[in-house]
């Protein structure tokens, strides 16, 4: 199972990014990693990606960051007192926990005057946006982040599919099934290296694939790799019967793309 994410190392953090198709900066790495957590974030918690400057910044940083535009860490004195809209009493303790584990001053601060629970355990039920990014990033004990890739590439794609009228999209995870006009077509995105003239290393993905043709509910099998200077273009493998499957290759390259600014 692939991993992507952060690690740290005493005073280090290790940044595992994913790599594909002419996304080589760590800019844009980090840019593409944030496209696809933010298929698992609610709208509030959600990355800007128009702020280029924003991928300057390891992962770590990133996500501190973004749970801090939710505090208002730089008004830890306000002039007046503010009205009480909300209490997340049950996401507070969450909040503590984490701002108790991180290293940054800030976080500390604000929970310099809360206890350290050593049997603290992540829950469910979290409404704060907040909780929605602290809990990728922290276990309950430590805060680092290793996600399944294969997982989050998915989640992306099914996200990021057109939709038509007529047209159902479901998430059947590992699959994504797309029902247009009496058709079913099953999607199975996979984070592997793809190399047209050594198809011989997937044998067991086309294999599966023509197997689930021959005994499942679907009309259509394609197999979705990452895009690769070798892979660039969908290739079609014939079975032993009529049947085919489609192997194609899913481009990240729109990350390479900042906004455009207007010359005077």
């Amino acid at each position: 199972m692939r991993k992507v994410g952060f690690m740290q190392y005493k005073d280090h953090t290790k940044e595992i990014l994913p790599k594909t198709y002419k996304v080589n900066e760590k800019k844009s790495q980090r840019k593409m990693f944030c496209i696809m957590i933010n298929q698992f974030l609610c709208d509030e918690a959600k990355f800007s990606l128009k702020n280029t400057d924003l991928f300057k910044n390891n992962l770590l940083n990133i996500f501190e960051n973004k749970i801090e535009s939710f505090f208002q860490i730089y008004k830890l004195r306000p002039e007046k007192s503010q009205k009480i809209v909300h209490i997340y009493h049950h996401d507070s303790i969450l909040f503590n926990q984490y701002f108790k584990h991180s290293k940054n001053p800030k976080m500390r601060y604000l929970a310099k005057d809360m206890d350290y629970k050593s049997n603290f355990n992540i829950l469910l039920g979290y409404s704060h946006p907040a909780s929605d990014l602290i809990q990728l990033i922290f276990n309950g004990k430590e805060i680092e982040m290793m996600l399944d890739l294969n997982k989050i590439f998915t989640q992306t794609i099914y996200r990021r599919i057109k939709q038509e009228i007529n047209k159902t999209v479901t998430l059947d995870t590992p699959y994504i099934h797309i029902d247009q006009h009496g058709i079913r077509t099953r999607l199975y995105p996979r984070w592997k290296h793809v190399d047209p003239k050594n198809l011989h290393k997937r044998n067991k993905d086309i294999s599966e694939g023509f197997t689930q043709l021959n005994n499942e509910e679907i009309d259509q099998c394609y197999l979705v790799y990452p895009k690769t200077e070798n892979f660039k273009r969908h290739i079609l493998v014939k079975g032993e019967s009529s049947n085919q499957i489609k192997m194609i290759p899913y481009s990240f390259t729109f990350c390479n793309k900042e906004k455009k600014q207007c010359q005077k």
